[in-house]
């Protein structure tokens, strides 16, 4: 009896989701619990199992096709059998423009690195930052981490052993006229559901801004205090960006006027505090979630941050990681940015930003002396957030980041 593959419900918020790839095609055999398809909500991308196994008879929906939880995108069963039961009234298409001519590609030269779903190369930031800095074309290489992934060690070993090097740019020549376009290709996936939200946001959430420079010397003096006993006892190894979130949480418990949605004309002021981690990942932004991060312990915030930005930028995170955020930390201090202002990831209230850690030139005790300092700030919905409380929770962060009384437990 054939057997009917719907549109998967991941989350309670989730209502459609986007067809991003077919693995598989009409008439292929799949076996049961095999990848057939890959879809896009309104959060991450997702693989699709088969649920049973047999001939993928028939499919409802096309790539970039828009379809409701629950109905169905497939069949699966054996040759002949009658598909016509399974069909839906039909998939709403996406809007789409005209697509590009695609290019043609080459076969690469030696062993191909590991791919993901998606066909991208699986290399980490580190090993790709390596590659451009030392000339190394990454993708012709065989990654030794977790699942073929490349890492720098990978990208030293083959920059010292002859491996293809990557060419570089040629100047560009002298022209007239409009600039000519390399590629061009309809928004799709994870980048059409950024442009959506970050669209909707800025157009809908009046926001106010506040920053305030603080001194991290005392705060970065208990982590090189603690980093041993932590190391040793806890097997954690613990960032700044870790004791920052750390006391966000517990700032945000102190202050709950910033910890509140707006939803149906009600102000609705949040019981639990879950901090949203903004992660860079090769296709986009994701922001994996700490539950009851201002009951958690720094070892506990230090590993569980590692997990989700690891598992963001492998393309490992459920559905259920990206959900339930009430107020998000991005920080690009890697970055070399001081200071910046970040939109509010709708519907929580408020996201704080924190900016690079650098020595600077202090005046203390009618002295000028070197601490080393960062910019942080909040940009909160000024319709249910005021400049006051905002500051109050500003301030209040500044101070516990400058004066750690105990180390974080």
């Amino acid at each position: 009896m054939a057997t009917p593959l719907p549109m998967p419900k991941l989350g309670l918020t989730m209502e459609e989701g986007t067809i991003l790839k077919w693995i598989k095609s009409e008439g292929e055999e799949v076996e049961k619990g095999e990848m057939i398809l890959q879809i896009q909500t309104d959060k991450v991308e997702y693989e699709v199992e088969s649920p049973d196994g047999g001939i993928l008879l028939k499919t409802f929906a096309a790539e970039g096709d828009v379809v409701p939880c629950g109905d169905n995108i497939a069949v699966i069963g054996a040759e002949g059998e009658d598909t016509g039961a399974f069909q839906n009234g039909g998939a709403a298409p996406a809007p789409t423009s005209e697509p590009a001519a695609p290019e043609p590609v080459a076969p690469p030269a030696v062993q191909p690195a590991a791919q993901a779903a998606t066909g991208r190369v699986l290399a980490s930031p580190a090993a790709r930052r390596v590659a451009r800095e030392l000339g190394v074309d990454y993708r012709t290489l065989r990654g030794s981490g977790p699942g073929g992934r490349i890492v720098q060690a990978d990208v030293r070993s083959a920059a010292g052993s002859g491996a293809p090097r990557s060419t570089p740019a040629a100047p560009p020549a002298a022209q007239t006229g409009p600039p000519a376009v390399a590629a061009a290709a309809p928004v799709t996936g994870m980048r059409k559901v950024i442009v959506e939200r970050m669209a909707a946001s800025w157009e809908q959430v009046p926001r106010i801004t506040l920053q305030a420079e603080v001194d991290l010397t005392n705060l970065l003096a208990v982590r090189e205090a603690s980093k041993a006993a932590w190391e040793s006892d806890l097997g954690v190894k613990v960032s700044i960006n870790d004791l920052i979130v750390f006391y966000t949480a517990r700032a945000v418990r102190r202050f709950p006027q910033v910890n509140v949605q707006l939803s149906g004309g009600e102000i609705r002021r949040m019981q639990d505090v879950n901090i949203g981690l903004a992660v860079a990942v090769e296709e986009g932004l994701m922001v994996p979630v700490i539950r009851g991060a201002d009951q958690k312990s720094i070892d506990q915030i230090s590993r569980e941050s590692r997990q989700l930005a690891e598992a963001a930028r492998t393309g490992g995170l459920p559905l259920t990681a990206l959900e339930g955020g009430t107020f998000t930390v991005s920080n690009l201090g890697a970055y070399g940015v001081d200071h910046f202002s970040a939109i509010i990831n709708a519907p929580e209230s408020a996201i704080l930003t924190v900016g690079a850690a650098r020595e600077r030139a202090v005046v203390r005790g009618g002295e000028v002396v070197p601490r080393t300092t960062c910019f942080i700030g909040i940009n909160a919905d000024h319709r249910i957030v005021d400049g006051a409380p905002a500051a109050e929770f500003l301030g209040a962060l500044k101070d516990t980041l400058e004066h750690p009384k105990v180390m974080p437990a």
